[in-house]
């Protein structure tokens, strides 16, 4: 694979995952965090350093999301692949729910992907190339959950910002298309989830292992690769079963 990917919410996680995934298939990578620390730790992470670069942003700004891809895309002289990695996932119950807390989830949940989404259309447009976006939902954008209503809400619209994206950018070859993750432990210190939630959802899942975030890197390189040319506008679920049911629920 010789293209171009920029991966936002590449420090850990999912976004260190698909980095890893496309530096492995021979890609060039760009990682994007909030600031130059966490990218400058992010890149000295991952092998084959001479196809990693970074861009500092806080996707969180539309400004900055739109000047994230201005900047990775001249220094990598174009881009291929967006993958909208980066998320936020505070809980506050909506009694206790501020209008900055709300406003400051969707703004890194579903703003920083619209700025980030549609400035990279731009650029490919212009450039006549095709390419590919992929945005990181969750199962909790179909599902509510307690203390969870904005970023349940954050992913519900990103879903069907994916669908719009797909349906706009079809004519010029552009792809748009989303990976919904069910639990993945990713022992993030931004967002870190109750003993009790974990062991809770852990007991719901059919499948026999916990999911991990490499397997949602390989649903993203699949929706981008030659093999998935004439999917757009789909979320590909990667949960462990969860979505078929409840595992943890007697037999009838």
């Amino acid at each position: 694979m010789s293209r171009t990917v920029l991966v936002t919410g590449a420090s850990g996680g999912i976004g260190a995952a698909v980095a890893r995934r496309f530096l492995a298939e021979g890609a060039a990578v760009v990682l994007s965090e909030r600031d130059e620390e966490r990218c400058a730790a992010a890149a000295a992470r991952l092998a084959a350093p001479e196809r990693v670069s970074t861009v500092a942003a806080d996707v969180a700004d539309p400004e900055a999301a739109r000047a994230c891809v201005r900047t990775a895309w001249e220094r990598a002289d174009g881009l291929d692949v967006l993958v909208n990695a980066a998320g936020v996932y505070p809980s506050r119950p909506l009694l206790e729910m501020t209008d900055a807390e709300w406003r400051g989830v969707l703004a890194a949940n579903l703003d920083g992907p619209f700025a980030l989404s549609t400035e990279f259309a731009r650029a490919l447009v212009a450039a006549g190339r095709p390419g590919d976006i992929v945005n990181i939902t969750s199962g909790a954008g179909e599902r509510a959950r307690r203390g969870a209503a904005h970023y349940c809400t954050s992913k519900a619209g990103l879903t069907m910002l994916t669908k719009a994206l797909a349906l706009e950018f079809a004519e010029h070859r552009i792809r748009a298309n989303a990976v919904s993750p069910g639990f993945i432990e990713v022992g993030s210190d931004v967002n870190p989830l109750a003993p009790d939630y974990v062991r809770a959802v852990e007991a719901g899942r059919p499948w026999p292992r916990p999911g991990v975030p490499d397997d949602v890197a390989s649903a993203v390189a699949y929706l981008c690769s030659d093999g998935a040319e004439w999917i757009t506008g789909t979320t590909v679920t990667v949960d462990g079963g969860v979505g078929a049911g409840n595992a943890a629920l007697p037999e009838a």
